[in-house]
């Protein structure tokens, strides 16, 4: 007995098998402690570095969460932006189309037409023919003029 059992545990001895111990026999207990010390330094360091690199990358990872955050602000005040430009460009495309069909009530009217008869004709309420023509554009009244901006008074002398 006393061989290699061809397992890698060892040699089998009287007692079982044997351990072999970490240091070679001319290996003194001050150099194990230097390679002991070594080793659990390499292991210090290992997780220093890794600490480290958490550290950094848990850094980014709540940097970039607040600027999510951030955008979602953005994003809420972009939007009422756009709503308010969209509204008022909205606003001001109906009011043309409402001044165009005016116009047209109103040239109706010219014509002799009564809201009436044009509500009748357009297949629309006559309620919505009145609103509309509050929308046609004012006609200015032009007044004769003489061409002078001297103020006449009652007996016709300026």
């Amino acid at each position: 007995m006393g061989g290699e059992c061809g397992c890698g545990g060892g040699t089998s001895g009287p007692a079982g098998f044997i351990v072999p111990v970490m240091t070679a026999a001319g290996t003194s207990k001050l150099e194990a402690r230097r390679r002991a010390v070594e080793a659990t330094r390499r292991a210090n360091e290992a997780c220093a570095a890794r600490d480290k690199a958490n550290i950094d990358d848990a850094t980014n990872f709540l940097y970039e969460v607040g600027n999510v955050a951030e955008v979602e602000v953005w994003k809420k005040e972009r939007m009422a932006q756009l709503r308010e430009q969209v509204d008022a460009e909205a606003a001001k495309r109906v009011a043309t189309h409402r001044a165009k069909a005016g116009a047209a009530i109103a040239r109706m009217q010219g014509r002799g037409e009564t809201l009436t008869t044009i509500a009748a004709r357009t297949d629309v309420g006559i309620g919505m023919v009145r609103t509309i023509l509050r929308h046609a554009p004012k006609v200015e009244k032009s007044t004769p003029s003489n061409g002078s901006h001297a103020v006449v008074g009652g007996d016709g002398v300026a």
